[in-house]
C-alpha cells in the first residue's frame, strides 16, 4: 500500500486575544497584515471581555494582545514584523518535516 502525500501546504491559524479598547491590539493587527504579505495565515480574534471567553480574560487580562499560532502561544504585546515572519516560517518548516 502506498501512502498519498498531501500537496497542500502547511497551514497557519493565528488567534489574537484582544478587546475593544486596546491600542496595542490595533497596532498588532496592522503589523500582522504586513507579516501576512510574506507568510500567509488565517486569523481569528477572541474578545476576552465577552462572557463566553472568561477563561481567556483570567489568563490574559493584563497582557493583550496575545497571539497563538496553531493553538500554541506565539507572542504578546507588540508584533515585530521580522521576528514574527521568522517564527511563522520556522513553524511551517517544522510542520513540513
Amino acid at each position: 500500500m502506498v501512502a498519498k502525500m498531501s500537496s497542500a501546504a502547511p497551514r497557519l491559524m493565528l488567534t489574537m486575544f484582544t478587546h475593544n479598547r486596546c491600542q496595542l491590539c490595533v497596532n498588532a493587527k496592522e503589523a500582522l497584515e504586513r507579516v501576512r504579505q510574506r507568510v500567509p495565515f488565517e486569523m481569528a480574534e477572541v474578545d476576552i471581555k465577552k462572557p463566553e471567553n472568561s477563561k481567556w480574560f483570567e489568563e490574559y487580562k493584563h497582557d493583550v494582545p496575545v497571539i497563538h499560532a496553531n493553538g500554541e502561544f506565539l507572542l504578546w504585546h507588540r508584533v515585530d514584523v521580522e521576528k514574527t515572519v521568522s517564527m511563522l516560517q520556522q513553524i511551517l518548516s517544522d510542520r513540513s518535516k
